[in-house]
């Protein structure tokens, strides 16, 4: 009868687990809404040429942003031309941190200078990460063709 009653014990105790930690019952956090971002220059990536950069970007809705460039091996130095000049910098690559409208589309100025071993026809990938409190990061990334003339 004992042996009986201990069984039936664990049966039921393992009917009622529970689990912690990642699972699928997480809350899903929706994408940050970014209406429309352009990086460009006239001018096509050279080796060791400093070339002027244009960053713009709008978000859908009004949020305290995070904008994060993370700097790639075949850019050695990133300069902001014009204000407003980042918050801080993280490895080489400015961070700017700040309350942004959904009415707003923001500017960015910034040159790079490319590493002098680049050669013609090389890729290199410029990403920009989007953070917002209760939003999933957007990472947006430029592709752009090295031209050594």
């Amino acid at each position: 009868m004992v042996a009986a009653c201990v069984g039936l014990a664990v049966v039921s105790a393992i009917g009622i687990q529970k689990t912690y930690g990642a699972t699928n019952k997480a809350p899903k956090l929706p994408p940050l809404p970014v209406c429309a971002f352009s990086f460009g220059s006239q001018y096509a990536p050279s080796a060791g040429e400093k070339v002027p950069y244009t960053l713009s970007f709008a978000i859908c809705k009004s949020v305290k942003l995070t904008l994060v460039e993370v700097r790639p091996a075949a850019v050695k130095k990133v300069e902001v031309v014009k204000k407003p000049k980042p918050t801080r910098w993280v490895h080489g690559g400015p961070v700017w941190v700040e309350k942004v409208s959904w009415r707003t589309y923001f500017t960015r100025t910034l040159r790079l200078r490319f590493a002098k071993g680049l050669q013609t026809g090389q890729k290199v990938k410029q990403k920009f990460i989007f953070r917002a409190p209760g939003y999933r990061p957007d990472v947006e990334v430029v592709t752009q063709t090295v031209y050594n003339p």
